[in-house]
């Protein structure tokens, strides 16, 4: 939501910060302090270039040794022994009620399939989770993960194949 007003605001205070070199300015303060528009222009490039990069750092992942949810300073792992079952339904049936200040971002995939993946519990606290990996990664109602990816039988079937392999390499009986 911020990257487009951030872009803008780093470029005004860019130009701000050249304008003197085109043409004579006065400006409100003395010309030692000009170097802190370079550090408004750092500061909003970072608002603009984190959820950017973010955006494609982020994601599912299933590894041999468990499912890792990857964010841009933060993976969680879900052990395949946690997960209980996987099914497919549609975002608007999990979420039917979306914050007027998220419907911007939430309304282009809103009616899209998405894997939930039902666990015995999670790893952290469910108000951490979607703190660090956004409010609709857990299940409204339940123990879980809602997971929107390109191809969700892929997952689902890679999900399967893991708890499968993981079910036959731990001792029986136990």
């Amino acid at each position: 939501m911020y990257r487009g007003p951030a872009l803008l605001t780093a470029l005004l205070a860019l130009g701000l910060y050249y304008l003197p070199l085109f043409r004579p300015v006065e400006y409100p303060w003395p010309p030692e302090q000009d170097f802190l528009l370079l550090i408004m222009v750092g500061a909003v490039l970072g608002v603009w270039l984190i959820p950017e990069i973010g955006s494609r750092l982020s994601g599912v992942e299933p590894r041999p040794e468990a499912l890792v949810f990857r964010a841009p300073f933060f993976a969680l792992r879900i052990s395949y022994r946690r997960i209980r079952n996987t099914r497919p339904t549609v975002f608007s049936e999990l979420f039917p009620q979306i914050p007027r200040r998220h419907r911007r971002w939430v309304e282009p995939f809103y009616d899209h399939a998405v894997l939930v993946i039902e666990t015995a519990g999670y790893p952290l606290p469910a108000r951490w989770i979607r703190w660090l990996l956004g409010p609709y990664v857990c299940l409204p109602q339940g123990t879980g993960f809602v997971c929107l990816v390109s191809d969700w039988m892929a997952l689902s079937r890679a999900i399967d194949y893991y708890r499968e392999a993981v079910r036959g390499a731990s001792p029986r009986g136990s």
